[in-house]
């Protein structure tokens, strides 16, 4: 049994603390680094009630996810394959001892549920190019690749992905 809620400040240590697990952890094409994303990222993520956690029973904490209507000027240039109302899903991670169980499956689902809820029609996001694990966890989830953009302040080439609910 899992729990899927909306972070709290008081959350912002345990949250910090994973970022830092994953990127003391890296896996092959990940992209994030000490700078991003960054404690203010974070923190705005929570303070603006976009940072979704999912945690065990134990209230262990299993990953997170920022979904709100905010998106890269880029994204203007894609081919999306449904109108709007669109909800956008940025900084999905998963803790390190938690790779490979399916976790990340289980909070895109929920954040499909809490999109289908607020009758969002798709599910929108970038993934830098290089990051194949995720890739293949957003093509098993049902995503299809709609595009390829550079991110303002960022470096390298995203392939941005769509589903439709």
């Amino acid at each position: 049994m899992f729990l899927f809620r909306k972070a709290v400040l008081q959350d912002f240590p345990n949250v910090y603390a994973l970022k830092q697990a994953v990127i003391q952890n890296p896996y092959p094409g990940m992209s994030w680094s000490e700078t991003y994303p960054s404690q203010e990222i974070l923190k705005n993520d929570i303070e603006t009630g976009s940072l979704f956690l999912l945690l065990a029973k134990t209230e262990q904490l299993i990953g997170a996810v920022s979904i709100n209507e905010t998106y890269d000027i880029h994204y203007q240039s894609v081919n999306w394959k449904t109108p709007c109302p669109a909800l956008y899903m940025h900084r999905l991670f998963i803790a390190p001892d938690h790779r490979g169980k399916h976790f990340g499956e289980i909070l895109i689902d929920f954040i499909e549920n809490e999109a289908s809820r607020q009758k969002y029609r798709s599910i929108r996001f970038d993934s830098c190019s290089t990051n194949t694990p995720a890739h293949l966890l957003y093509t098993r989830c049902g995503y299809t690749r709609c595009g390829e953009i550079p991110l303002t302040g960022k470096n390298g080439t995203f392939y941005t992905f769509e589903k439709t609910l």
